[in-house]
C-alpha cells in the first residue's frame, strides 16, 4: 500500500520501516521513545492505542485538531463508532485511527456440532460451561474447550464485563484488585487448573494459542479481529469456524485495539503536510476497505459500510460482521501516562495465576501495589 501511495503521489516519498511488535513495550515503542529523547523521531508512526497517553505526555506529538477540523476525510463524524476513542488526550487530538481492531472469541463450529452446542457463548458462565463440554482427554491426545490468552488486552474486557474498574476516575490508584475486577480471571484460572482450558506462557503465548486452534487442539480462543484474514488462511478447509463477541457478565464491554497514526513535531511544515496527505490517503474509504479485507482490521470510515463491494465481502466473511457489531461496546482505557506499566504488571500477574499456584487475588493485589507505587512516584 505504501508503494501504491508513492506511485500515485510522485512529489511525496514514504519509507515504511517495520520495527516489529508495537505493543507490550515492544521494539517499536522502545525505539520511538529513544528517538524522541534523541530528538530524532520519524515523521509518522503507528502508535498502539493504549500507548497514546504515554507518547502524548512526551510532548513530541503534533496536535491535529486544526487538520481534523478542515479534513473532508478524517473528521470524527466520518469514523465508525468508537474509532476516535483513543485519539484525543485531554482535549487535544493527537492521532488518526489507522489499523484498528477489537478482541473476539474464535470458535471451531465443527467441534461445537460434535458436542451438541448450537450457538456460541454470550456470557462468561456460558463459555465456561461450553469449555467443559468441549474438552476431551483421550490418552495422550487432548482437545481443550478454551484457550484464554495470558495477555492484558482481553483482560481489560474481563474486568469491565464483570462491572469492575481498572483505575479510579482521578487515575491515582489501581482498582482492578476487587471482587468484580477479579471475577472472570479467577474463573478462567480455575478452568485452566481443572484441565478444561489450555493457556500458553511467555512472549510466544499468543502465537502458540493460534497454532493450537488451527490444529484443532482447542475449540475456542481469544483473538484479535486484526487476525481474521490470517485465521482464514491458516484454517482453510480444515474445519468450519466462526467468531462471536467477547462474553459479558453482565456488562458488554471491550477495549479498542490496533494503532493510531501520529505526526511528530520535529517535521518541517512541508514534511508535516506530506505526512498528513499520506494519513488521509491511507484512511480514505478505498484504502481502509482494501486494508480491512486483506487483514481483518476494521475499516475506519462509515462510508465503507455502504459500499456494495464491502457488503459482498461481509456476506462471505461473517466473522468480520461480528467485529463491526462489537464496536458499539468499546470502552476507553484509562488515559494515564503510567498505563503501560500497569498493563505489564497485570500481564505478569496473569502469567503467575495461570501457570503457577499463585492465586489470582494475590497476583492482582501485587500488580495493583506495583502500579500504585509507580503512579505515586515511589
Amino acid at each position: 500500500m505504501v508503494a501504491e501511495f508513492n506511485r500515485s503521489h510522485p512529489l511525496i516519498h514514504v519509507e515504511a520501516d517495520y520495527e516489529g511488535s508495537y505493543s507490550d513495550s515492544g521494539p517499536l515503542q522502545q525505539k520511538l521513545l529513544a528517538a524522541i529523547v534523541a530528538h530524532r523521531p520519524p515523521d509518522v508512526a503507528q502508535i498502539e492505542v493504549h500507548s497514546m497517553p504515554v507518547f502524548a505526555a512526551t510532548g513530541a506529538l503534533a496536535p491535529l485538531n486544526q487538520d481534523i477540523s478542515r479534513s473532508s476525510i478524517d473528521g470524527p463524524s466520518h469514523y465508525l463508532p468508537g474509532m476516535a476513542v483513543t485519539t484525543t488526550i485531554h482535549g487535544t487530538i493527537y492521532g488518526v485511527p489507522f489499523n484498528r481492531s477489537v478482541p473476539l472469541i474464535i470458535y471451531n463450529e465443527t467441534l461445537f456440532k460434535k458436542a451438541g452446542i448450537t450457538q456460541p457463548p454470550a456470557t462468561w458462565p456460558e463459555l465456561i460451561h461450553d469449555a467443559q463440554l468441549l474438552t476431551q482427554h483421550d490418552g495422550s491426545q487432548s482437545v481443550y474447550g478454551f484457550a484464554p490468552l495470558a495477555n492484558w488486552w482481553p483482560w481489560e474486557s474481563q474486568v469491565w464485563s464483570a462491572g469492575g474498574h481498572i483505575m479510579n476516575k482521578s487515575l491515582t490508584q489501581a482498582t482492578f484488585d476487587s471482587p468484580s475486577g477479579e471475577k472472570v480471571t479467577k474463573a478462567l484460572a480455575a478452568l485452566i487448573h481443572a484441565g478444561d482450558a489450555e493457556a500458553f506462557p511467555g512472549s510466544e503465548g499468543w502465537d502458540n494459542t493460534m497454532t493450537a486452534f488451527y490444529q484443532g487442539k482447542v475449540a475456542m480462543m481469544e483473538d484479535s479481529s486484526g487476525d481474521l484474514g490470517y485465521d482464514a488462511q491458516q484454517i482453510g478447509n480444515k474445519f468450519a469456524w466462526g467468531a462471536t463477541m467477547m462474553p459479558k457478565d453482565p456488562v458488554e464491554a471491550v477495549p479498542p485495539g490496533g494503532a493510531d497514526a501520529v505526526i511528530f513535531k520535529n517535521s518541517s511544515k512541508q514534511v508535516a503536510s506530506a505526512a498528513w496527505t499520506f494519513i488521509q490517503w491511507w484512511t480514505a474509504p478505498a484504502q481502509t476497505m482494501a486494508w480491512s479485507e486483506a487483514t481483518g482490521y476494521l475499516p475506519v470510515q462509515q462510508a465503507v459500510l455502504s459500499n456494495a463491494k464491502y457488503q459482498q465481502f461481509l456476506a462471505t466473511h461473517p466473522q468480520n460482521k461480528v467485529a463491526l457489531a462489537e464496536l458499539a461496546y468499546q470502552k476507553q482505557p484509562p488515559q494515564s501516562p503510567h498505563y503501560l506499566a500497569l498493563l505489564q504488571y497485570v500481564q505478569d500477574a496473569m502469567q503467575s495465576a495461570y501457570f503457577t499456584n499463585t492465586s489470582v487475588a494475590h497476583a492482582m493485589k501485587t500488580a495493583a501495589q506495583q502500579t500504585n507505587a509507580v503512579v505515586s512516584g515511589q
